[in-house]
C-alpha cells in the first residue's frame, strides 16, 4: 500500500522542497518525491544546472534511492532533470537555441488555444485573464516575485484550459514545467522587470474585450518570444560571472 513521504530529516533541504498538495496518501513514494521536487524547480528552489545527489535526496527523507532514482526520471522525461551517466541528475539548463524552440512550440499552442478558448469559452476566459493579471498587479506591489511567476502561470494556463480541447491541453503540459521554471528564474533568480510583461498581458486583455483577436494574438506571440531574449540576457549574466 503507498505510504506517506517522510518529512526531510535535513532541514535545510526541506526548505527547498514545498509540500504538495497533490502528494497524498494514494500516491506511491516516487510520485510524491516527484511532485515535490518538480514544485522545487518551477519556483526556483534549485537554480537551472544543478547538481541532484540521489544519496543526499534518499537520506534526506528515510527512504531508498529507488523512489528517488524513479522521480528523478519521471522529472527527467518531463524535460525538468538531465541524467547523464557517469556523472549523476542535474536540474535541466537549455540553450538559447533549446528556449527558441521551445517558444515557437508556446507560439503555436498558446495562439491556437486563444482562438479556440474566445469562440468556444471567451467570458469564462475574461474572467480567468483579469484575475491572474489582477494577482500579479497584487504580487508586484508587494514585490512578491514568486507570487507574480505563479500568477503569470495561470494566466496563461487559462488561454490554454478554455480552448476546451484536450490535445492541445496534453501538448501544453509536455511543456509546462520548464516554462514555469524558465519564467521563475527569469524574474526570481535574476531580478528581471515584469512590468513589461504584465503590460503585455493587460494589452491582450484589452484586446479581446474590444473583439480585436487578431490584435490579442500578435501581442501573445510577441510576448512568448521575448522569452528568449529574456534567457539570452540571463546566459550573459552567468558568462559574465563565470569568466
Amino acid at each position: 500500500m503507498p505510504r506517506r513521504l517522510p518529512s526531510p530529516r535535513d532541514t535545510a533541504l526541506a526548505a527547498r522542497l514545498p509540500e504538495v498538495p497533490s502528494a497524498g496518501l494514494g500516491a506511491t513514494l516516487a510520485v510524491q518525491l516527484a511532485d515535490r521536487l518538480r514544485e522545487a524547480v518551477m519556483r526556483g528552489d534549485f537554480t537551472l544546472g544543478e547538481a541532484l545527489s540521489e544519496l543526499k535526496l534518499a537520506a534526506a527523507f528515510g527512504v531508498s534511492r529507488t523512489p528517488v532514482r524513479e522521480a528523478l526520471t519521471t522529472l527527467q522525461r518531463e524535460g525538468l532533470i538531465d541524467i547523464r551517466p557517469q556523472s549523476g541528475s542535474f536540474v535541466f539548463l537549455p540553450s538559447e537555441e533549446d528556449v527558441a524552440e521551445l517558444a515557437e512550440f508556446r507560439s503555436m499552442v498558446e495562439v491556437q488555444a486563444l482562438r479556440l478558448a474566445c469562440a468556444r469559452r471567451r467570458e469564462p476566459l475574461l474572467a480567468q485573464l483579469k484575475a491572474a493579471a489582477d494577482d500579479m498587479d497584487a504580487a508586484l506591489a508587494l514585490d512578491d516575485r514568486s507570487a507574480v511567476a505563479a500568477a503569470d502561470g495561470r494566466l496563461h494556463q487559462a488561454i490554454v484550459d478554455n480552448s476546451a480541447n484536450a490535445y492541445l491541453s496534453s501538448a501544453y503540459r509536455l511543456v509546462a514545467g520548464r516554462v514555469g521554471a524558465l519564467r521563475t528564474h527569469n524574474l526570481v533568480v535574476t531580478g528581471a522587470s515584469h512590468a513589461r510583461s504584465q503590460g503585455e498581458h493587460r494589452a491582450v486583455i484589452a484586446a479581446l474585450v474590444k473583439g480585436d483577436l487578431a490584435g490579442a494574438e500578435d501581442v501573445l506571440s510577441e510576448h512568448i518570444w521575448r522569452m528568449r531574449l529574456a534567457y539570452r540576457a540571463t546566459l550573459a549574466r552567468r558568462e559574465a560571472v563565470s569568466g
